[in-house]
C-alpha cells in the first residue's frame, strides 16, 4: 500500500484567508449526515483518508493522507467524483480548483520504515 500526504497551510498564500470555522462545518458534514457518501467516494477512489487539524502559534494546518495502492490516480478519482456543493467549499477554504489539475504530490523526505541508502 502506497500513501500520500498533502498539508494546507493557512499561510501560504498572502491573499488567502483561512475560513477554519467554514472548515469546521465540512468536517462535521463528511463525519455525520454524509459520512458515508464521503466514506463511498474514497472506496471507489481506492482511498483510506484521514485528515487532521494542527493547530500551532504560527498557524493552522490541514494534514491530509491518503493510502491505496495507487492514491496520486486514487487523488484524482476522488476529487472528480466530489460533490459540488464540497468541491465549493474547497475553494472557498483551500483555495482548490476541483476543475483544475490537482496539485503536485508532495515529497518522501523520511520513511522510518524503508531501507537505507
Amino acid at each position: 500500500m502506497k500513501g500520500i500526504h498533502h498539508a494546507y497551510d493557512s499561510d501560504d498564500d498572502a491573499n488567502f484567508t483561512w475560513k477554519k470555522g467554514v472548515w469546521l462545518g465540512m468536517m462535521d458534514e463528511i463525519n455525520g449526515a454524509n459520512k458515508a457518501g464521503a466514506d463511498a467516494i474514497r472506496a471507489g477512489a481506492g482511498l483510506h483518508e484521514r485528515t487532521f487539524l494542527q493547530e500551532t502559534p504560527m498557524g493552522d494546518f490541514v494534514i491530509l493522507t491518503f493510502e491505496g495502492d495507487d492514491p496520486a490516480a486514487g487523488f484524482a478519482k476522488m476529487m472528480a467524483d466530489l460533490p459540488p456543493e464540497f468541491a465549493a467549499g474547497a475553494k472557498e477554504v483551500h483555495g482548490l480548483d476541483m476543475e483544475a489539475p490537482p496539485p503536485p504530490m508532495p515529497t518522501l523526505i523520511y520513511d522510518s520504515k524503508s531501507s537505507p541508502k
